[in-house]
């Protein structure tokens, strides 16, 4: 077994007494403001949301960079303009900002207004606005009784340690079986990180690698690639861009109504002869055929949940290509990435595809996902683009 991996664990138990905080502890902390202010209404908001609720600590609102949102309501809390928190709530309220950042940048696809200035700007226009107590979300990562179980979001700063406690076994066994030292440092330092709140330096590529790390993805004469989460078409670009627009079909799913819309529009601008190789689905990629209820936010980080608004059509890549050849399949869905490769399994079989799947949405996908790979035959490596928040296995 992985002597790295069980020490890290072992580490964790001598010191979880004096890393954990209770929940009773938390609100007593709590109590000192008049109340606290989610800021950030996606994926991550709501997923702090739902945790507080099951603690009995109920947000004042959210606040939100996007004037959009404004006025708008998110599970049963307005959305607020930070500009007028102080008017609505005086001064005395505590900030959590739940926008997943490593605390130098945001991932690209958030929007340039937001990005800009990168951590240290969010920060800066929130205390502009009269806000002074700003902490990120991570801050609350000691309650660890908070984020226990599914909260149905993108948290990955506050994990549920005591599942990965529980699987500990599993996460030493894929350790030992990744295919190269980095992937093996990577899986190491995200594990320390999850659990202790820091740790080593993690290795992290450019955003610009992202999905295509040159020393692991040489693309082929033509290749025909299956894009889940397509978003506004950004993988394709950068595909396309790559390949030198050499694709012999492209398979792009996108279930959020107004990301697909984008996603059309992109299309549309393609020349005639590459535009009739791409083609776009508005379903959501599942392990069976049906509907699933998405919580869509028009924008990155739109995610299946029960309370979701949108109802969209899902399908399985298998019923998706019905026995066409993919060369690579893409997977970054926002927690849906186990049951869409459950329903990938004879695509994988048949034509063994290039794997580059998302595994930092839920605790579990940091074993779950390379395990399924590894149970395929693939060779597996791991990748990091924003240290600890946001990385991608490869089967290969």
């Amino acid at each position: 077994m992985s002597c790295v991996i069980r020490d890290i664990f072992a580490r964790f138990e001598r010191e979880r007494p004096q890393l954990e905080q209770t929940v009773d502890e938390l609100k007593t902390a709590l109590r000192v403001y008049d109340g606290v202010v989610l800021y950030g209404a996606g994926s991550s908001g709501i997923a702090l949301l739902l945790a507080l609720r099951r603690a009995g600590v109920e947000p004042l609102c959210f606040a939100d960079g996007a004037p959009e949102k404004w006025g708008t309501v998110c599970l049963g809390l307005e959305v607020v303009p930070p500009q007028a928190l102080t008017e609505r709530f005086g001064d005395n309220f505590l900030v959590l900002v739940c926008i997943n950042t490593d605390g130098q940048a945001y991932c690209r696809s958030f929007d340039q207004a937001l990005r800009e200035g990168g951590h240290s700007g969010v920060y800066r226009r929130l205390h502009d606005c009269g806000c002074t107590n700003v902490v990120d979300y991570i801050a609350l990562r000691r309650c660890f009784a908070l984020f226990r179980g599914d909260n149905t979001g993108n948290l990955p700063s506050c994990p549920d340690v005591d599942c990965l406690w529980e699987h500990r076994e599993r996460i030493e066994r894929v350790h030992e079986r990744l295919a190269d030292e980095a992937s093996r440092e990577t899986y190491a330092n995200i594990l320390a990180f999850r659990l202790f709140g820091q740790g080593p330096e993690i290795p992290t590529l450019s955003q610009e690698e992202k999905y295509f790390p040159r020393e692991l993805f040489a693309p082929c004469a033509e290749e025909h690639f299956v894009d889940c989460g397509a978003f506004d078409g950004q993988t394709l670009r950068d595909l396309l861009a790559l390949t030198g627009d050499r694709i012999g079909a492209y398979y792009a799913l996108e279930p959020d109504p107004a990301n697909f819309e984008r996603l059309e529009r992109f299309t549309a601008r393609l020349p005639e002869e590459l535009r009739e190789r791409v083609k776009l689905s508005p379903c959501a990629v599942w392990s069976g055929e049906g509907s699933v209820s998405l919580y869509a936010l028009h924008g990155p980080g739109s995610f299946a949940a029960p309370y979701g608004g949108t109802q969209a059509a899902a399908i399985t890549i298998d019923r998706l290509l019905d026995g066409r050849r993919a060369t690579a399949v893409k997977m970054n869905i926002e927690g849906s990435e186990l049951p869409a490769l459950e329903g990938a399994a004879e695509t994988i079989r048949r034509w063994r595809p290039r794997l580059m799947i998302a595994g930092y949405h839920k605790t579990w996908d940091f074993w779950r996902v390379p395990e399924l790979m590894l149970e395929a035959g693939y060779e597996v490596y791991l990748r990091s683009y924003m240290h600890h928040l946001s990385f991608v296995f490869y089967g290969l």
